[in-house]
């Protein structure tokens, strides 16, 4: 018979139609290897391979962890599954084996593209530490697959341990105790994998100075992989019914809070008075999308430290951070479109052209967390001429989010194939010109 889940998600991936996911991501990324060398790719002229094969494959394998933390959360936790299979009898195996396999085939493009991204060290005739910096992205993408969906598992059974209440009353801040929970378990995720990560790509730097055993921790991701798909097994058959109860109460909770006080406990909330198209972007964000904006303030930290730096080049490394993160955060009007049908705007009888303005500037607000640490820092540390970079990334920030929250009007969550791309070629863009 097979699993029933995974027909159900071929014919829904048919009745899609369109181009695979990922295809775009993969194009964009092959027509950026050029542009990108200078920056990731620099160790090839210095002559330091080992190392730079150390640097390079541990943040890729970084970029892989965390997308496929969120990935599997959002699959699994707030996947499209859930409202449809919720009223019904499931097999939570098999589902989950299911949502798996297609996790697995939607996010393939993630290792594509960082193995076109190291293609130039193989055209150099380094094609073994090529294969090893693949073998690490690869390691990650399946370490993460299944610590992922271990982890969200556990972060449900967490969100109603009462051994656990106090420790998530000290970090839950505003969000109820078990929300607390299922959002810290993505963080969990990226610890488990990029600590996995770290020790494959310093074994690939290892070996590739002659330290034959550091090939073998190059299977270290892929065994905490299948540990975490070992414990996901039979973790489903008690969390994933379980988490729509949790999920219902959250919601409830949230449904029950009056306006006023929705709206001073939303994120930047208070900018949204006055402003129904703003506050309900805003209040969407808040809901749906905490991992964004907090992510944008990791970001900010991560430039705030290059930036701070005397090196000649800071400067340079601050915006690449600073730049990509205001293209990034471009997505948020995307996310924020792809849960609404076509004719709710409609039915609450506002304009297209403000909802989309609302969710092109929360987006941009968003960023304002990457870009505020980095700009104190280079102000510090090298005074006022440092800040064209800030004015840089603020004006590709604005101009992304109105892309894509123009190409989200008309596409929804599709939107995301076209704007992600783009951004891509534009951030290796400005990548080869500040840095050469």
């Amino acid at each position: 018979m097979g699993n029933p889940y995974r027909r159900v998600h071929k014919l829904e991936r048919r009745r899609a139609g369109g181009w695979p996911t990922g295809v775009l991501p993969v194009l964009a990324a092959a027509a950026a290897v050029p542009l990108v060398r200078p920056v990731l790719l620099s160790f090839l002229e210095q002559g330091r391979l080992a190392g730079g094969m150390d640097a390079i494959s541990v943040r890729l394998g970084l970029v892989v962890a965390g997308a496929m933390a969120l990935h599997t959360y959002t699959d699994l936790v707030r996947g499209p599954d859930r409202p449809v299979l919720d009223p019904h009898p499931v097999q939570p195996r098999a589902l989950l084996t299911a949502i798996a396999a297609r996790t697995a085939l939607e996010r393939l493009y993630l290792p594509l593209v960082c193995a076109l991204l190291l293609l130039p060290v193989g055209l150099d005739g380094h094609w073994v530490a090529w294969a090893g910096g693949v073998g690490v992205a690869v390691g990650a993408w399946l370490c993460a697959l299944g610590v992922g969906f271990a982890v969200h598992l556990g972060g449900v059974e967490a969100a109603r341990s009462p051994g656990l209440a106090k420790a998530l009353d000290l970090v839950r801040g505003d969000n109820p105790r078990m929300q607390a929970a299922l959002i810290y378990a993505p963080g969990v995720a990226v610890a488990l994998v990029g600590t996995a990560t770290t020790l494959a790509a310093s074994g690939l730097g290892g070996a590739l100075k002659g330290w034959t055993p550091g090939w073998a921790f190059l299977a270290l991701p892929p065994a905490l992989g299948l540990l975490g798909w070992l414990i996901a097994r039979p973790l489903a058959d008690r969390a994933y019914v379980r988490a729509t109860a949790i999920l219902t109460e959250i919601d409830g909770m949230y449904a029950g809070r009056d306006e006023p006080e929705e709206a001073r406990a939303v994120y930047l909330g208070w900018l949204g008075r006055g402003r129904p198209e703003l506050l309900r972007a805003l209040q969407q964000g808040g809901r749906r999308l905490r991992a964004w904006y907090g992510g944008a303030w990791l970001l900010g930290l991560v430039g705030a430290l290059a930036g701070w730096s005397k090196a000649p080049e800071a400067t340079g490394q601050a915006a690449l951070v600073v730049v990509g993160a205001a293209l990034l955060l471009g997505v948020v009007p995307i996310r924020m479109a792809e849960g609404d049908p076509e004719w709710l705007d409609r039915w609450l009888g506002v304009k297209p052209l403000h909802v989309g303005a609302a969710r092109a500037l929360s987006a941009w607000l968003y960023a304002q967390g990457a870009l505020i640490p980095t700009g104190a820092a280079l102000l510090v540390r090298h005074g006022i001429g440092s800040m064209w970079v800030i004015g840089l990334a603020e004006a590709l920030g604005l101009v992304g989010a109105m892309c894509a929250a123009g190409l989200a009007s008309r596409w929804r969550v599709r939107a995301a194939w076209v704007y992600g791309p783009l951004a891509l070629l534009l951030w290796a863009a400005v990548a080869g010109e500040v840095m050469t």
